[in-house]
């Protein structure tokens, strides 16, 4: 079997696995990127950041223009909804996906396509798609696989009317109606997508107001918008069972409420991508999420093993996941000083 040799492996594509890989590279290590799949990015390029945010950009564009009388009468064609917003967002993944890749072949990084899991604490096994299996030896790893959206075990999300935050985007008609069960900030963000191809939407928040950690004023501002767009926000709702046929697909909540729409967008939590790693004959803690447990430094039981990004926990950001995994090299270095930002600033669209 073959066996490649570096100073770094880097496990994951994604904003902490680059910046990781970026810092370590430029401190003169020999670093190898391992992507499960065929484009590097992550889950922030390919199906959380920049889609929706493309999404919701695109959408108010169209919302404005629709709302314009002059404009409408001004075009002629087929209507736009949700699949060509779609072919938006693409256009600009594949953007990010060329300058994201140039990255590392201007740092002289080795991108590597395939599944990696621990041999044992410095031998990683990667399983590609399309040619034998081979093996990678470093000294030191970064663990930054990211994380899916969170799947309660009886809820069929095989059906084509039940959707999480990727299998949405995959989506190829618009709607007429939405149940978005969850109102955090993916929720928030999708509520106002659709609602900007006049889909009717209702927005079911588990807890009793929505994005609960932001100022007060913030959430009441939002509230407002949403309304005023015409979503329909129940706050304290908790789902009890849901039903889906050929033709909608019904909530059923606790307190007795029945939501009948075209479909469920369930965007309740998340999960660290962390299950196929082999971390447990490692004697690495993971919890009932998937998060690897991680020190102050980021690293876990194994010392010269390192997690970053959403599979190492909360706050669960971009921005924050590039700054740990930049964070981890430079303890990798040895920089001093090694100081990792704690106010993370946030933005939601």
């Amino acid at each position: 079997m073959l066996v490649k040799q570096c100073d770094v492996a880097v496990i994951g594509s994604g904003p902490g696995g680059e910046g990781a890989a970026m810092k370590a590279a430029k401190g003169g290590k020999q670093v190898i990127m391992v992507e499960a799949f065929p484009r590097v990015g992550g889950a922030c390029t390919h199906s959380a950041t920049i889609p929706t945010k493309t999404l919701r950009y695109a959408g108010r564009l169209l919302s404005d223009f629709r709302s314009d009388p002059r404009l409408r009468k001004a075009t002629q064609g087929p209507p736009v909804g949700f699949p060509e917003l779609l072919q938006t967002a693409r256009t600009v993944i594949a953007k990010q996906v060329g300058m994201r890749s140039g990255f590392y072949d201007r740092n002289r990084i080795e991108v590597t396509h395939g599944r990696g899991a621990f041999v044992d604490a410095h031998t990683l096994q990667v399983t590609p798609s399309d040619v034998s299996d081979f093996r990678i030896e470093a000294e030191y790893f970064v663990i930054a696989t990211g994380s899916r959206p969170y799947h309660p075990p009886d809820i069929d999300f095989t059906h084509p009317r039940i959707r999480d935050a990727e299998t949405i985007l995959k989506l190829e008609r618009t709607p007429k109606s939405m149940t978005i069960y969850g109102a955090g900030v993916v929720g928030c963000e999708y509520a106002s997508i659709f609602r900007n191809l006049a889909v009717k939407v209702n927005l079911v928040n588990t807890f009793d107001r929505l994005l609960a950690f932001l100022d007060s004023e913030i959430v009441d501002a939002l509230a407002y918008h949403l309304r005023e767009l015409g979503v329909v926000i129940r706050q304290g709702e908790e789902f009890d069972r849901i039903d889906g046929d050929d033709g909608h697909v019904v909530l059923h909540l606790k307190s007795g409420k029945r939501i009948k729409a075209d479909i469920l967008l369930w965007a309740n939590g998340r999960t660290g991508n962390s299950g196929e790693l082999g971390l447990e004959e490692l004697g690495i803690v993971v919890d009932s999420r998937g998060n690897i447990e991680v020190n102050r430094n980021h690293q876990t039981a194994q010392e010269h093993i390192y997690a970053v990004g959403d599979v190492s926990g909360p706050p669960a950001l971009a921005s924050a996941a590039y700054d740990e995994g930049r964070f981890a090299a430079r303890h990798i270095l040895a920089e001093t000083p090694a100081r990792l930002l704690q106010d993370m600033p946030t933005g939601i669209y």
